[in-house]
């Protein structure tokens, strides 16, 4: 497919301050131009340079803007947009904004109106002798050229503005020797000298082409401009002028283009190079040899507890003390029916009294036997009683003596069969406070039939085996209900309790003196309701804590809190000897802090420069077997302590990817 070279219509090129500008954003990509209006703030102002996302911004700004009037309105500016890395340059014609932006700090450009017009440069009579071909893009250039409208390109603009723009316009061109760029690089023609880059004028045109450039060049300069007179452009010249003139290469935003993707092209490769080198490094710690170590054990060392904060060098624990009560019942069922007692032995007992006298029994006594298998028994006495005396009577049939008696009602102690006794097997009178009274060895006789009525039957009654099967979910209650009691007494979004001080912890709950006597109801050896054969459970304890900041609990505070505590106290350790501190655990027991451990005092090596390098030599490219085999030979011979190996199968191949690092001994 062929390049259409015909001539088309094309946009008139940039002139005046539109060159300065493009010549400004072509040496710099990352500046930008921000123009200002009447009606803009000042924070209409920094929000557009902020929009325009650069780091030098080229500020127009017209006479008559009311924001930027003022010293104090270009230092709020400056100060500003400095904290964002943008530097800003103001343009201007109006003298009081230059000065406002001068002694704010700014850097500013002057410009006015433009000087008179130059005559138009004659076309060369005769062609140079020789002539390179012209490049086709720069053929259609030219031939673009030759199209481009000679219309006022100030007709839609106000008066005022198109001043401005026209000053601006001069001011370009003043500055466009300054500021153009160096020539493209070209293919070497005849004629010039290979070892420099060749620039616009090292072409040679033909004469028809010379002739309709000055044509173009005499018609574009001797049409005046609209709104502009002699008299302006005398008045308000612009502060830089040069004195040659010379053309900006047409194709300057090409090679622009063509450096900033050759710098692209060069950043992703770093970054690529970057990330594969990221990806691919890996890290080896060593550790200094340990020439020797002792060291002093301690047990239940007591940590100190403040409430307030204790500052860089802790040497006691921030925390509160927290207490709650708790008390949770469990329900449990009993399954089995069991033989117990059931029914108890009753009967009635007649004692006679020997003696003249009465003789009172209170209440409470018992009369107490043997059973059939030898096992003693004893029989409660219904009431308080109160035996008659005995009376003698003396007759001529000589003395008679009637002894006095009494029957009682007695009931068993204990129910059950084994209550069960025979004929005056009941031989004692136990009255409180006094000794036994053994009948026919004293002034009483205890005689009585054989008593019964004590028997078993097959019942539901709790044991302990019963209890024991709901205990273990009644200390898990417990426990649960302490934990949410401990928590409902502080600011959970500040505070948090410490699960490791939390005392009984459930392992304490496994012994008995951790919580009070359970209650059980019924009682173990008592029956339940047959129809609905369920006990019940009670466990309390009282529950203490501690609560610490959420973001230190006791185990990250101890990592401070600890050296700081035995760091108070004499030397540890000799000199040339690290100190260190190993705590292997601690527990709060109600009311202090207690920890174990041991301090040890430890002499370490020396790793040379010489040992890392001979290290990363012997693991390029080994696998990770053979890397613990060769790490542990230099740690057998003395070299080197510990190490760690990161979680590769191979090691790098290539030195520059392993690092050797040494850790700090501690």
């Amino acid at each position: 497919m062929s390049e259409d070279t015909s001539p088309h219509p094309s946009k008139p090129q940039p002139t005046g301050i539109t060159a300065v500008l493009s010549a400004i954003l072509a040496s710099n990509p990352a500046s930008a131009v921000v123009p200002v209006v009447p009606a803009d703030t000042l924070d209409g102002i920094i929000e557009r340079v902020r929009a325009a996302r650069a780091n030098s911004v080229q500020l127009l700004v017209p006479e008559g803007i009311p924001a930027l009037q003022g010293r104090r309105s270009f230092t709020a500016l400056r100060l500003i947009l400095q904290r964002d890395g943008i530097t800003i340059m103001v343009i201007s014609p109006d003298a009081n904004v230059l000065e406002a932006a001068r002694a704010s700090g700014l850097e500013t450009m002057e410009v006015g109106n433009a000087s008179p017009p130059r005559p138009a440069t004659a076309a060369p009579d005769t062609p140079p002798s020789a002539r390179p071909v012209i490049d086709e893009r720069d053929a259609a250039f030219l031939r673009a050229l030759d199209q481009a409208s000679s219309q006022e390109p100030y007709a839609e603009l106000s008066e005022a503005d198109a001043t401005f723009a026209a000053s601006l316009d001069d001011f370009s061109e003043a500055v466009a020797a300054v500021s153009q760029p160096a020539p493209e690089k070209r293919t070497s023609l005849q004629g010039v000298d290979s070892s420099r880059r060749v620039s616009a004028a090292d072409i040679r045109l033909s004469p028809e082409e010379e002739r309709r450039a000055a044509t173009y060049d005499t018609e574009r300069r001797s049409t005046p401009l609209p709104r502009r007179t002699a008299n302006q452009r005398h008045s308000a010249a612009p502060t830089m002028r040069t004195a040659g003139r010379t053309t900006a290469p047409a194709r300057t935003g090409d090679r622009t283009m063509f450096i900033g993707i050759v710098v692209a092209v060069l950043i992703v490769a770093l970054l690529i190079a970057f990330g594969w080198y990221q990806a691919n490094q890996t890290s080896i710690i060593v550790r200094p040899p340990v020439v020797q170590s002792r060291s002093q054990p301690f047990r239940d060392e007591i940590i100190p507890i403040t409430t307030a904060d204790p500052g860089a060098n802790p040497s006691s624990i921030q925390a509160a003390v927290v207490q709650a009560d708790a008390t949770f019942t469990a329900q449990g069922q009993v399954t089995s029916e069991t033989l117990v007692p059931a029914g108890r032995a009753m009967g009635q007992v007649r004692i006679v009294n020997t003696i003249e006298q009465p003789f009172p029994i209170p209440e409470g006594a018992e009369l107490l036997g043997l059973n059939p298998d030898g096992a003693e028994v004893r029989f409660l006495i219904e009431g308080p009683a109160t035996i008659p005396a005995a009376v003698t009577t003396v007759s001529d049939r000589g003395r008679s003596t009637t002894y006095g008696e009494i029957v009682v009602n007695v009931v068993a102690r204990s129910p059950g069969s084994a209550s069960n006794v025979g004929a005056n097997a009941l031989t004692q009178l136990l009255i409180p406070g006094t000794q036994p009274i053994v009948s026919d060895r004293s002034n009483l006789l205890i005689r009585h039939e054989a008593i019964g009525g004590g028997s078993e039957q097959m019942q539901r009654v709790v044991t302990e085996a019963d209890v024991q099967r709901i205990l273990g979910e009644a200390l898990t209650g417990l426990y649960n209900t302490g934990m949410e009691r401990l928590a409902r007494q502080i600011d959970q979004n500040v505070l948090a309790i410490d699960p490791t001080t939390i005392f009984p912890s459930s392992i304490d709950l496994a012994q008995p003196e951790a919580y009070d006597p359970p209650l059980i109801e019924p009682p173990i050896g008592q029956p339940v309701d047959p129809v609905n054969p369920v006990f019940r459970l009670t466990v309390s304890t009282r529950f203490s804590a501690l609560a610490t900041p959420r973001d230190r609990l006791v185990d990250r505070q101890l990592e401070l809190v600890v050296p700081q505590h035995f760091l108070q106290r004499d030397a540890l350790c000799n000199a040339g000897e690290r100190v260190g501190f190993d705590v292997s655990g601690w527990r709060w027991d109600g009311s202090k802090l207690m920890i174990n451990g041991a301090v040890t005092c430890t002499e370490y090596g020396v790793i040379t420069a010489d040992t890392l390098n001979q290290i990363k030599r012997s693991l390029v490219g080994a696998s990770r077997d053979d890397a613990e085999t060769i790490l542990q030979q230099f740690a057998q011979q003395g070299l080197i302590g510990d190490y760690s190996l990161p979680a590769i199968q191979t090691l790098p191949g290539f030195d520059f990817l392993i690092d050797v690092r040494l850790a700090s001994a501690s």
